[in-house]
């Protein structure tokens, strides 16, 4: 998934909207805005702030567990872990907005679906 390897840059903005979603902004190098945001997902460390100011060095999906891990550059890791399906029209664990539009939404299982900002409209 070369799509999430270009994960790259830093964490500008990170909380927790409701009911329990993660949201993160990462500014990569050309100063274009990533957006990810857990749906049907746990998520690590479980206080965000935490995660503000760090720089995402490497993220990659996890074939065996299907989970996101972002490797920071304080070598920490900001993990999204995939919750067990529980029926068909399960919403995707995660989705990720790169600066140019394009969504991934991952999950449940190992579904996942490419499109756009405009096409979700």
């Amino acid at each position: 998934m070369s799509f999430v390897r270009s994960l790259r840059g830093a964490i500008v903005d990170a909380r927790v909207a409701h009911p329990d979603v993660l949201h993160v902004a990462i500014r990569d190098l050309h100063g274009g805005i990533w957006h990810l945001a857990s749906q049907d997902a746990s998520y690590s460390p479980s206080d965000p702030s935490n995660l503000i100011g760090q720089s995402v060095e490497e993220a990659q999906i996890d074939e065996t567990t299907r989970q996101l891990r972002c490797l920071l550059s304080d070598g920490s890791t900001c993990i999204l872990k995939p919750a067990p399906a529980e029926a068909e029209d399960d919403p995707p664990n995660w989705e990720l907005i790169s600066p140019g539009g394009t969504v991934l939404e991952f999950g449940p299982g190992l579904r996942w679906q490419f499109s756009t900002v405009d096409a979700k409209r």
